[in-house]
C-alpha cells in the first residue's frame, strides 16, 4: 500500500471524500487522518491511478469553490420554485 499526505488546510473533507468515493472503481483505498493531514492509503498506486486521483481532487476542490460562490443564487431559485408549487397546489 502507498500512502499519500493530503494537507487538511488545503484539501476540505467534502473534496476528499467525493474523490475517494470514485476512486474506489480504481483500486481500494483506507482513509486515515492525524491532526493536520489526511493520509490516503491506496492498494495500488501507479502514473494512471495517481492521475485519476489528481484529476478528481481538482475537480471537486473546484466545485466546492462554485458552490460556495453560487450557493446562496441557487438557495434562492429553490425557494422561488417551491413557493410556486406551493401556491398552484393550493389554488
Amino acid at each position: 500500500m502507498i500512502e499519500k499526505k493530503l494537507p487538511k488546510k488545503m484539501y476540505s473533507e467534502w473534496t476528499l471524500r467525493n474523490s475517494l468515493y470514485w476512486m474506489s472503481a480504481v483500486t481500494r483505498w483506507k482513509l486515515d487522518e492525524d491532526e493536520h493531514n489526511w493520509l490516503v492509503s491506496f492498494e495500488t498506486f501507479h502514473e494512471e491511478v495517481e492521475f485519476e486521483f489528481e484529476r478528481l481532487i481538482n475537480d471537486y476542490k473546484l466545485r466546492e469553490k462554485l458552490q460556495a460562490h453560487t450557493g446562496q443564487v441557487r438557495t434562492s431559485i429553490i425557494d422561488n420554485v417551491l413557493r410556486s408549487i406551493d401556491s398552484r397546489l393550493a389554488e
